[in-house]
């Protein structure tokens, strides 16, 4: 019998406090060995997710705050120095179906609600653009795992990342991972068709159902179309509509130096290089209420 999405959230649960790391200068390193083995399990060699939890607990412990600017970008980086350890650990080829001869880690701060400006996350391969970070059930492209960071969010309801096993669909349904997704107009991501998607979330989903106010999570994904886990989020939005929100996110990713390496990803998955739109779709347009609105639909909870 399959684990179901709610129960591997569940088991992908990992409390970076319970590891001892040294702090200085204001930042935390280096990883402990037992945190990125734990993750190498959990997402290289088990179901694919990782959600690096106890962010609060662990700055507490440093009479630090997620509420201090500073702090929160302590554990950003930290964050990134666990992803970054992680897949240095791990045999990247055994993970993508194509050749993609990564190189570096990047990681890149957004604006998780409002519109991001003059964004992108690898500038030798990709133009700077208009960029909206809330989108519908879909994989980033070109690397094959990611991290993502939330929180700590202010005045934002919804906004919690969402985990879908197409990998269980496409087998359940015969489907062949290239027919899975589209391109997705004014990013680089790849969409899960919306024929599949309802379903997807409906039998395939979980969410990772956490304080994103007063605490920080990463979550760690196996990205790749084939054989891996795509993301989403429920929908964000203004807890009181008469004051501002903000939602920060680090999104963090594989690198490659050669631009080849892009076009032979879309090419695998039978797409062309897509032409991204350097302006962000503007609300209630067709591209905007079809990629980039949060899941509406009730997923459950860890």
């Amino acid at each position: 019998m399959s684990t179901s999405m709610t129960d591997v959230v569940q088991q992908a649960m990992v409390d970076v406090s319970d590891y001892d790391v040294a702090l200085s200068d204001g930042r935390f390193g280096p990883v402990p060995t037992e945190l990125t083995e734990r993750l190498v399990s959990l997402v290289a060699d088990g179901a694919g997710l990782g959600v690096c939890g106890g962010a609060r607990a662990l700055l507490a412990k440093h009479g630090m705050s997620v509420h201090r600017e500073a702090d929160a970008t302590a554990v950003r980086d930290y964050f990134q120095a666990i992803f970054s350890a992680f897949v240095a650990a791990v045999d990247l080829s055994k993970h993508t179906p194509v050749v993609m001869n990564y190189q570096k880690v990047s990681g890149v701060d957004l604006d998780g609600f409002n519109k991001n400006v003059g964004f992108t996350v690898n500038a030798e391969h990709t133009q700077s653009r208009e960029f909206l970070s809330t989108k519908c059930v879909h994989f980033d492209s070109a690397t094959t795992f990611i991290g993502n960071v939330y929180g700590p969010n202010t005045n934002i309801t919804g906004g919690l990342p969402i985990i879908c096993d197409t990998r269980a669909y496409c087998r359940a349904k015969g489907l062949d991972p290239a027919d899975l997704v589209e391109l997705m107009p004014h990013s680089y991501n790849v969409a899960v068709k919306q024929e599949f998607a309802e379903e997807i979330i409906a039998e395939h989903a979980a969410t990772v159902d956490v304080d994103l106010v007063d605490d920080m999570i990463m979550v760690v994904l196996d990205n790749e179309v084939a054989d891996g886990l795509a993301h989403a989020g429920s929908a964000p939005r203004l807890t009181d509509p008469s004051k501002p929100g903000k939602r920060p996110l680090r999104h963090i990713e594989l690198q490659f130096d050669d631009d080849e390496n892009l076009k032979n990803w879309f090419s695998h998955y039978r797409l062309a290089l897509p032409e991204v739109k350097v302006t962000a779709p503007e609300e209630h347009t067709p591209d905007h209420d079809r990629y980039h609105v949060g899941v509406e639909t009730l997923v459950p909870g860890r």
